[in-house]
């Protein structure tokens, strides 16, 4: 895997977001209107992609065996990840106020809007059926136990609240997602059409809203922070360098292990900050994350890359 490729996936990163940046200093979109375009993104734009990504992926020759226990495999590093992200609270004794954001930094990682160019890049569209089925993964946890999280933090929010939020686009997404793919069904080119117009804007926009939210961002917290410097290295050096030192023995395909490794390699996702700011919370602590691991990710994913 090349480090030149993966640095220039990185770059095209970076100028989408700093597109949003530009944006809010100009006054062209405001602070308050990432709230709005983070409700699309969530809302629409990322289920129709997931959606399109199992579409156009529906007639692949990939063994449904290997699909399958790929699937597993997934299922168990996210919990696998949920674990981490209590040990990671307690190792850096990260504030009470701040453990919710680090917990979601934590298990959710940029496997959609920048795992999926990477993966093709680096592993070759014979990847992208994989990174499918971990992005399903990534949505059914995402809108459910990282739902939950978020909700937990937001003052007056009952159980019976929460349980109903679960209830919405992602999830409903990620159901159709499985009976699509597992059934082989035949979807009429016109919703295919639909779902590939909606989904397109997901990365551009997610990216942008998280341009807006450092454009109230000091250059110098983005370096200064001892915390969150050690949490990149515990979380996207140490962690993934040992979980692909385990999946060698046990994972055969240098395909799938290497898909699965990119998957835990990639740097925080976007869509923590994203709902944080959807549900009107502080989505700086998030959004921080995500840049700055994403500007380290050049340096870990390709370190996690010679382990494979």
């Amino acid at each position: 895997m090349s480090a030149e490729i993966v640095f220039s996936q990185m770059l095209i990163i970076f100028a989408l977001m700093l597109v949003g940046l530009f944006l809010c200093k100009k006054g062209i979109v405001s602070k308050e209107a990432s709230r709005d375009i983070s409700g699309i993104v969530v809302n629409i734009c990322s289920p129709m992609q997931l959606i399109m990504s199992v579409l156009n992926n529906s007639d692949t020759a990939a063994d449904r065996s290997d699909l399958i226990n790929f699937f597993l495999f997934s299922m168990l590093t996210y919990l696998v990840l949920i674990i981490l992200g209590y040990a990671v609270n307690s190792v850096l004794r990260i504030p009470r106020d701040q453990r919710g954001d680090y917990h979601l930094m934590t298990i959710f990682g940029n496997c959609g809007f920048i795992g999926i160019p990477v993966a093709q890049a680096l592993l070759g569209s014979e990847s992208l059926i994989y990174v499918a089925v971990f992005n399903l993964c990534y949505n059914l946890f995402m809108y459910t136990y990282g739902l939950w999280i978020i909700t937990t933090d937001t003052d007056g929010t009952s159980m019976k609240d929460q349980i109903r939020k679960f209830i919405n686009p992602g999830t409903a997404a990620c159901v159709i997602t499985i009976l699509i793919f597992w059934f082989r069904i035949q979807v009429p080119a016109q919703i295919q059409s639909l779902c590939s117009y909606a989904g397109q804007p997901a990365t551009f926009l997610a990216l942008v809203v998280i341009g807006i939210s450092l454009s109230e961002m000091k250059p110098e917290e983005l370096i200064k922070d001892r915390t969150m410097f050690l949490f990149t290295i515990i979380r996207f050096i140490i962690f993934p360098i040992v979980f692909v030192s385990v999946l060698k023995p046990l994972i055969a395909d240098t395909l799938i292990r290497g898909t699965m490794a990119l998957m835990i390699a990639v740097p925080v996702g976007n869509m923590p900050a994203m709902m944080r700011a959807q549900y009107g919370q502080d989505d700086t602590l998030t959004a921080k994350g995500a840049v700055v691991t994403t500007v380290f990710s050049v340096i870990t994913i390709t370190l996690t890359c010679l382990f494979v």
